[in-house]
C-alpha cells in the first residue's frame, strides 16, 4: 500500500481507536508484571519462530487481553484453502470461545492477525527516519509489506469487515496497524522490552473493544450451522429439475417456464459460494426507507489488493422475492456530487435503455466511512487544500476515481506478480495527494451473468458485443451518459427465455449485459486537470484506446470507447478462435500489456499503437497479418482503418494546435468443421439484436481507397475524413457487426490457447511502485466449468399459458 500509510503515536492511536469504555478509567489497568518481557532483552538473536512462541506465551500467560488468547498459525494453511491462497499468518487474536488449537489461520474467526519478523531493520515495512515518508522504500522491507498487505487482503476477502487491526512484532520492537480501503494508519516503532507498559496498555484497550469498534461489519450478521439461514442456504444449494439449462435452444411448450426462471449457472455459483466452506453471512442493503436482507456465502468475484474500492460479487438469496440475485459489495469513493452506480444504471433502466443491469437495491451502508483520511488531515493540520474530487455535477461513479495512474501490475493473461510483493493500488508517484475517502456501499440486480469467456463461437462473440454496443448507444443519446470502462470483464453474458413474436415460440438466447457503471460519466466531461508525470486515465489498461494511453490528456470520447471495443473482440478472438497466431500469449501479452515510457509517462504498447494509428491492420509477426479466415477478418478489416484515419486527423489538429503484406491463414483441423447455416436459434438471435437498430446506410471499405501510405504530417484527405467521421457515432461499427453475424462462414470456438504454465516474459507497469486506483487490473479468466449447465432434466409446466415470461429489451 505504497503511499498510503499514515504514522501517528501510539498515544493517539490507543485514544482514535481504542477509546475507553463508559465506566472504564486508566485506574482499571490491570497491573502487569514489570519483568513481562524481559527475556525478550535477547530478542535479537531469535528466529520468528522463537520469537513467536516467546511472545505467545508472555501474551496468553500474562493475560495482557483478557478474554482473547493468542493462537499460532503458521504451521499450515486452512483445510479449505480459499481459491490459489496458501497463506499463513504467524498468529492471530481470537477471542474466548473460539481459539484452534490446530495450528492453522482460521481466517474466518481471526478477530487481530499478528506476524513475527527478525529484529533487523530490513525487515520493517515501514521507516520512521523521515517525517515525510512512512513506507520504507527498500526492496527487502517493501517485500515485506506485500507480505502484511496480502493477509489484510485475505481477511477483507473472507470476513466482512471496515478495517482491520494488525498487530506487527519487529525482535524488540512493535507496530500496531489499521487498515481500511483508503490506507494504513500505522504507529511509530516502540521497544516494547524497554517500555512494556505501552504495548500492555494497547492490548488491554484493545480487549474492550466490541466487534464494531474492531473493524467487523455490524450489518453483515455471520451465520452458523445451527441458524435456520444457514441451513437454508444448504437447501438452496441443491439442483432442482426446474432449473433451466442455459444452452441456446428453443423450447418445446411443455418446457417453457413460468414466471423468473432459475438458470442452472445461477445455482451452480451459489453452490460453488457454499461448498467452498465460505462463511456465511447474511447481509442488509438499503431499499428507500427500508432495509432488505440477502444470504451470501463466499465472493464470486473480489478485487485484488487494499486501498481502493474492494468489490467483492456475490450470487446471492433475496429473502424477500425467494430468487437468486447479483449483490455487488464495494468502497465508492465518497466526495460530494459524485452519483452512485445504482443511481446511475436507475436512470438507465427508467429511460428504458436495454441490455443493462436492472436495479433491485441499492445504498450506503450505515454511513461507514474509511478514517485513514481523516487521519492523515489531522496529521497535516497546516497543509493547503488539495482539491481530489473529479470536476463534474452528475453522472460519475460514486466508485471512480481520477487518480494518476501508470498500467496495472497484473497481466490481461491472468498471471499475477508474487504476493510477498508490494503490489497495492496507490497513487502514482504523488505523496502529496490526500488518501481517498471511501463509503461502504452495496447494489443488486436482477441479472446473474456469465463471463464473456464463454461465448461458444465468434458469431456468438459478436452478438454478445452487439447487445452491449446497443446499451452504449443508448446510455449516449438517451442519458447523456459515457460508460468510460469498456473492458472483457464488464461484458457480460445473460441467458434469457426469449419469444419469438413471430412464430410465438420460446427459446433461450444469449445476450449481452454492459455491466459496471461505476466510472461514467456524462458525455462531454472534461478530464481533471493532470497532476505531474501522468495523464488522468479511467479504466481497464489492457482495453483503453491509444488515444487514452498517449501522454496528451483528453476526454473519452465516443471514438475511444468504440475502439475499447474492438479491443475486447480482438482479445477473445485471439485467445479462444482458431488463426494463423501460434504464439497466442505472447501476442496477448505484447499488444494489451505492454507499454512505452515516453519522458517518464507509460504510454501506448507498440503493437497497439501500430494496429490501430500506423499500420491499420493486425501483424502476428513482421509482415504476415493477422487472420481467422472467418467474417472476423472483415470486422478488423474495416474497423481498424477508421481509427487510423482518425488519429491521423487528431495528430494533424494537434500539430496545428501546437504551431498557432502478405498473409498466412491458419489451417483448420477436420475434426471441427464450419457449421452449414445458421440454426434457428442463431436466426432468432439476430432477428432480437436487429430489433435494436435501424440499419444506417454506409459506404463499404471497397469504395474507398486507402491511405496506409501517407504522411501523418500532412492534411487529411477527404476520404481520411470520411473515414474517421464514420466512428463518430456508433452507427457504422453495429452495421458491420451485423453484417459478420449474418454470414455462415464462421469456425467454432476451439478452447483456451494461452498455455496452463505461460509466464509472462515482462510485469505490467512500473515495479517500484504499485498498480494505480482508478485503472482497474484486469479480472481473471472464468475458471468454473460451466458444462453441467448446458443440459437439464425433462421437465412439464402445467400453469396457464398467461405466467409464461414475456420479452424483454
Amino acid at each position: 500500500m505504497a503511499h498510503k500509510a499514515v504514522r501517528v503515536d501510539a498515544a493517539a492511536f490507543a485514544d482514535m481507536f481504542f477509546p475507553l469504555p463508559t465506566g472504564v478509567s486508566a485506574n482499571d489497568r490491570p497491573e502487569w508484571p514489570k519483568d513481562v518481557f524481559s527475556e525478550f532483552t535477547i530478542g535479537r538473536d531469535w528466529s520468528e519462530k522463537d520469537l513467536q512462541g516467546n511472545f505467545l506465551r508472555a501474551f496468553n500467560d500474562n493475560d495482557l487481553a483478557p478474554g482473547h488468547k493468542l493462537s499460532a498459525s503458521s504451521e499450515k494453511p486452512d483445510v479449505d484453502n480459499m481459491g490459489d491462497f496458501k497463506l499463513k499468518v504467524d498468529a492471530a487474536v481470537f477471542r474466548d470461545g473460539v481459539v484452534p488449537s490446530d495450528g492453522r489461520p482460521h481466517w474466518a474467526d481471526q478477530l487481530v492477525p499478528v506476524e513475527f519478523k527478525r529484529h533487523e531493520t530490513n525487515q520493517d515495512p515501514f521507516d520512521d527516519r523521515d517525517e515525510s515518508i512512512v513506507d520504507a522504500a527498500a526492496f527487502e522491507r517493501k517485500k515485506a509489506r506485500g507480505q502484511i498487505i496480502s493477509y489484510a487482503e485475505m481477511i477483507f476477502r473472507v470476513q466482512h469487515r471496515t478495517a482491520l487491526f494488525m498487530l506487527l512484532i519487529i525482535g524488540r520492537k512493535f507496530r500496531f496497524l489499521r487498515w481500511d480501503r483508503s490506507g494504513t494508519i500505522v504507529t511509530r516503532a516502540i521497544d516494547y522490552v524497554a517500555n512494556p507498559h505501552i504495548l500492555c496498555d494497547l492490548l488491554w484497550r484493545m480487549s474492550l473493544q466490541s466487534d464494531e469498534q474492531l473493524g467487523l461489519d455490524p450489518s453483515a450478521t455471520r451465520l452458523f450451522p445451527h441458524d435456520y439461514d444457514y441451513k437454508l442456504m444448504d437447501i438452496l444449494a441443491h439442483g432442482s429439475n426446474t432449473d433451466v439449462a442455459i444452452a441456446e435452444r428453443k423450447l418445446k411448450a411443455s418446457e417453457v417456464p413460468p414466471g423468473r426462471p432459475v438458470f442452472k449457472h445461477e445455482r451452480l455459483l451459489f453452490q460453488l459460494s457454499v461448498d467452498r466452506k465460505w462463511t456465511r453471512y447474511r447481509l442488509e442493503v438499503p431499499d428507500g426507507t427500508r432495509t432488505r436482507t440477502f444470504l451470501v456465502g463466499g465472493p464470486s468475484f473480489h478485487a485484488p489488493g487494499m486501498s481502493g474500492r474492494g468489490t467483492k460479487g456475490f450470487v446471492a438469496w433475496d429473502c424477500q422475492r425467494k430468487r437468486f440475485v447479483w449483490l455487488k459489495d464495494a468502497w465508492r469513493l465518497d466526495y460530494e456530487q459524485m452519483e452512485c452506480e445504482g443511481d446511475i444504471l436507475q436512470r438507465l433502466n427508467d429511460l428504458e435503455v436495454a441490455n443493462v443491469p436492472t436495479v433491485v437495491c441499492h445504498g450506503d451502508i450505515r454511513n461507514q466511512k474509511t478514517k485513514t483520511p481523516e487521519v492523515w488531515e489531522l496529521q497535516h493540520p497546516t497543509d493547503p487544500p488539495i482539491p481530489v474530487a473529479p470536476s463534474h455535477t452528475s453522472g460519475a461513479s460514486t466508485t471512480s476515481s481520477s487518480t494518476l495512474v501508470a498500467p496495472s501490475a497484473s497481466s490481461s493473461l491472468a498471471k499475477k506478480r508474487s504476493r510477498t510483493e508490494d503490489t497495492d493500488d496507490t497513487v502514482a508517484g504523488n505523496e502529496e495527494c490526500p488518501l481517498r475517502q471511501h463509503a461502504h456501499y452495496r447494489l443488486v440486480v436482477e441479472e446473474v451473468c456469465l463471463p464473456l469467456s464463454e461465448f461458444t463461437s465468434g458469431r456468438q462473440l459478436l452478438l454478445i458485443v452487439l447487445y452491449c454496443l446497443s446499451a452504449h448507444k443508448e446510455a449516449c443519446e438517451k442519458a447523456k451518459i459515457m460508460h468510460r470502462d469498456i473492458s472483457s470483464g464488464n461484458i457480460l453474458i445473460c441467458p434469457r427465455v426469449c419469444l419469438d413474436e413471430d412464430t410465438k415460440t420460446y427459446s433461450v438466447n444469449w445476450t449481452g449485459i454492459l455491466a459496471d457503471w461505476e466510472l461514467s460519466k456524462p458525455v462531454g466531461t472534461k478530464e481533471p486537470l493532470m497532476r505531474p508525470r501522468q495523464p488522468p486515465r479511467t479504466g481497464t489498461w489492457q482495453f483503453l484506446s491509444a488515444g487514452m494511453l498517449s501522454t496528451v490528456p483528453k476526454a473519452v470520447e465516443i471514438q475511444d470507447e468504440l475502439e475499447s471495443f474492438v479491443h475486447v473482440i480482438l482479445y477473445h478472438s485471439v485467445r479462444y478462435l482458431d488463426s494463423n497466431c501460434k504464439l497466442v500469449a505472447q501476442f496477448i501479452e505484447s499488444y494489451f500489456d505492454a507499454y512505452i515510457i515516453d519522458d517518464g509517462v507509460y504510454t501506448c504498447g507498440a503493437k497497439k499503437l501500430a494496429a490501430v494509428k500506423t499500420r491499420g491492420y493486425l501483424e502476428v509477426r513482421d509482415k504476415i497479418r493477422l487472420c481467422f479466415d472467418t467474417p472476423m477478418d472483415g470486422v478488423f478489416g474495416e474497423m481498424l482503418p477508421l481509427f487510423k484515419a482518425h488519429y491521423a486527423i487528431q495528430d494533424y489538429l494537434n500539430e496545428q494546435r501546437n504551431n498557432t503484406i502478405n498473409s498466412d491463414p491458419p489451417s483448420r483441423s477436420n475434426d471441427s468443421p464450419r457449421p452449414a447455416a445458421d440454426s434457428s436459434v442463431a436466426a432468432l438471435s439476430l432477428k432480437l439484436i436487429h430489433k435494436q437498430f435501424s440499419q444506417s446506410h454506409r459506404p463499404t471499405r471497397s469504395s474507398r481507397p486507402s491511405h496506409s501510405g501517407e504522411s501523418l504530417s500532412v492534411k487529411p484527405s477527404p476520404a481520411q475524413e470520411a473515414d474517421a467521421a464514420l466512428i463518430a457515432s456508433h452507427d457504422h461499427m453495429i452495421d458491420v457487426l451485423l453484417d459478420a453475424c449474418g454470414e455462415n462462414d464462421w469456425g467454432p470456438k476451439v478452447g483456451d490457447r494461452v498455455p496452463v504454465d505461460y509466464t509472462p516474459q515482462y510485469l505490467v507497469g512500473p515495479v517500484d511502485t504499485a498498480a494505480p486506483g482508478s485503472v482497474k487490473r484486469l479480472k481473471t479468466a472464468s475458471t468454473i466449468d460451466f458444462g453441467s449447465c448446458m443440459t437439464s432434466f425433462p421437465i412439464r409446466y402445467t400453469q396457464s399459458e398467461s405466467a409464461k415470461p414475456k420479452t424483454r429489451r
